[in-house]
């Protein structure tokens, strides 16, 4: 892999499966009308393995090295269930879908890729792995309402067989995050 560029903003994630995700955006679609709150868009969903942030396009090419050469993690199923908030539900900063199902599975995938990612020359995450799906951001002095509550409860459960994850590269705008895979691996 050749990447010219300076640097590179990236991470590892899972994408879930053209079915769950037409679930997941028609919830965000209902979500639309509230506001304080910057709603991920179907490009954007994911759960995040590992954050790489910006780094040299040496080390991103490690990475895809270390990350092709994983293994040790087969095909699982990944179900959601439930919502939540970072770092609480009283004062939200990001809104999540939890996982009731697959959970072992992607924590250990986050491990092999946190892993892979200390030998590929990146620091060590301090943060630790949940396993979430983000689908929102507050904005500054949002919080959280009742019928934003209420809503949240409504959340989907979609499921999964997760049979890849991506190193993806991420380009802030002022519109939002772009997310671009650069390469897929599969389990």
């Amino acid at each position: 892999m050749r990447i010219n560029e300076e640097s590179i903003r990236a991470f590892i994630c899972v994408c879930p499966a053209a079915g769950a995700l037409s679930e997941i955006a028609f919830f965000l679609k209902g979500l639309g009308g509230f506001s304080g709150f910057k709603w991920a868009t179907p490009e954007q969903i994911h759960i995040t393995l590992r954050f790489l942030g910006d780094a040299a396009p040496s080390f991103v090419t490690r990475m895809d090295s270390a990350l092709s050469g994983l293994g040790g993690v087969r095909r699982f199923r990944i179900s959601l269930a439930g919502a939540g908030a970072f770092p609480s539900l009283a004062r939200p900063k990001a809104l999540w879908l939890g996982v009731s199902e697959g959970a072992p599975q992607l924590a250990k995938l986050a491990s092999k890729t946190e892993q892979a990612a200390k030998n590929s020359g990146f620091p060590p995450d301090a943060r630790g792995f949940t396993p979430h799906l983000t689908i929102g951001r507050a904005r500054q002095g949002s919080a959280m309402t009742d019928a934003l509550a209420l809503a949240l409860k409504k959340a989907p459960s979609p499921s999964w067989e997760c049979a890849s994850f991506v190193l993806m590269r991420s380009v802030l705008s002022p519109s939002g995050a772009v997310y671009t895979p650069i390469r897929e691996y599969p389990l």
